[in-house]
């Protein structure tokens, strides 16, 4: 090669354009990042100085204090805070006008109400709500709560699937739906002229002279809907495996009240029991271990009385930590509620999510009685034994659990829904404020602009 070309050929390289370099992507408008904050992710551990980036109206990311915000993203400061999930209330009252029967619960939403925008002012984000009547309106119950607009209805059979789960985000009808349908409920408390399977119905309002032979009938019902249901899905099964090696065979005929059943026995749901003393309980035992059912079950007063049968069925509950249930006197043994039942329950390995004994959000109610300070129940599962992890896991991750919906509640990770909140301090000390409430990545709550709580200044408020 002569030097005339290669000088050429230098030239030609030299004068190749750049290629500039790439663009950063740009950042989504509703991209947010809390940092600074203690974030306490329930599931993984504490990050001190941590950070939740949300976008979409879900976690994107959860890391420590080298994720970075990009430029354009709104930062919340954090420092000084602690970072939560939003708390999981598994029943609540919220008043108003009732639901007719047959009717859709999320017909009935109504994002305006107070009791929505007390909850965000609470923590709570995400309520479960039933019209079957499993718990009924007692406090604990695994029903609407007491009475009013999500009271439960009558229904003609013993299990439903008409419940929801809703998102406490004011003035969004769009967003306050989660789910429906997560759960199956199971009514095992008497209605009224029952006695109780327990053989307490006066407790409750029932007179004792129908109810051995109304719990015989109601027992009967319930088994004999869950045998012939099995009995179809072994069929059905053979028949599916017939069919694959090519032999002959006759499809079964699916009994008319098996689809609300079926997924229990395939595990794929949830059963909701409503159950309170030692012989409701072990009958809803019975149930779980005989048709392999995933159980939990409410309100489950005498619970720690078998708290070892509870936990070898896998069995989870749903109690109220200040119950005071006298014993009955009409029994030589463990009965009533005990003030100890959260530490006997989780010391045999059972998992509980809690609920206040009155399940409606109140200003002028008495403190620590409502939903309005639901974190308290978690301080009181303490008081009575449990370790400060369960006590947070019950009105989280545990709470998620019970109404099948811990794949998006309960803890902060990365896909889990953006529910999330900013606390002046620990979660479970009777002092903690919400500072800030995001739901479905929206900020829902700000104490310092919001006309709840903003001018009390605890002193444990850094």
């Amino acid at each position: 090669m002569s030097a005339h070309m290669a000088l050429a050929q230098g030239a030609a390289k030299e004068a190749a354009p750049v290629k500039p370099a790439a663009a950063p992507a740009p950042v989504p408008a509703d991209y947010t990042y809390i940092v600074g904050g203690d974030v306490w992710t329930v599931t993984k551990g504490v990050i001190k100085g941590g950070t939740v980036a949300m976008c979409g109206g879900k976690i994107d990311k959860v890391g420590g204090p080298d994720l970075k915000p990009p430029e354009g993203s709104t930062v919340v400061d954090a420092r000084g805070k602690i970072v939560t999930p939003g708390f999981v209330a598994t029943s609540a009252s919220l008043g108003n006008a009732g639901v007719a029967p047959g009717g859709q619960l999320r017909d009935s939403l109504d994002p305006y109400s107070l009791s929505v925008a007390l909850a965000a002012s609470s923590g709570i984000t995400s309520v479960y709500l039933s019209a079957s009547g499993a718990g009924g309106g007692r406090r604990g119950g695994g029903g609407g709560g007491g009475g009013g607009r999500f009271a439960p209805q009558a229904a003609d059979t013993s299990f439903s699937t008409n419940n929801i789960v809703i998102k406490m985000a004011e003035g969004d009808l769009k967003g306050m739906v989660a789910a429906e349908s997560t759960v199956t409920t199971l009514n095992l408390e008497a209605p009224r002229g029952f006695g109780g399977f327990g053989g307490r119905g006066g407790r409750f309002g029932g007179g004792a002279g129908q109810g051995e032979n109304g719990n015989l009938s109601v027992r009967w019902t319930i088994q004999d809907q869950l045998r012939r249901a099995k009995e179809y899905l072994a069929k059905s099964n053979q028949y599916d495996a017939d069919k694959k090696a090519g032999k002959q065979a006759t499809a079964p005929t699916k009994p008319t009240d098996a689809d609300v059943v079926l997924p229990l026995l395939k595990q794929e749901r949830l059963l909701r029991v409503s159950a309170n003393t030692v012989a409701d309980i072990q009958y809803a035992l019975k149930l779980a271990n005989e048709y392999g059912i995933k159980m939990v079950i409410s309100p489950a007063t005498e619970a720690w009385v078998i708290a070892d049968e509870i936990a070898a069925a896998r069995a989870m509950l749903i109690i109220t930590t200040r119950d005071r249930t006298l014993p009955d006197e009409r029994r030589n043994t463990g009965s009533g509620a005990n003030p100890d039942g959260p530490g006997i329950l989780e010391k045999a390995g059972v998992s509980f999510a809690v609920l206040p004994p009155d399940t409606s959000f109140s200003i002028g109610g008495e403190l620590g009685r409502d939903m309005m300070t639901f974190a308290l129940e978690g301080s009181y599962a303490m008081r009575g034994g449990a370790d400060a992890q369960a006590a947070l896991d019950s009105l989280t991750i545990t709470a998620a659990k019970t109404i099948g919906m811990e794949g998006r509640l309960g803890s902060l990770e990365a896909g889990k829904d953006g529910d999330v909140l900013i606390l002046s301090g620990d979660p479970l000390d009777y002092r903690t404020f919400v500072e800030k409430t995001f739901i479905n990545g929206k900020l829902c709550y700000d104490k310092d602009t919001s006309t709840f709580f903003k001018d009390i200044h605890p002193a444990n408020e850094k």
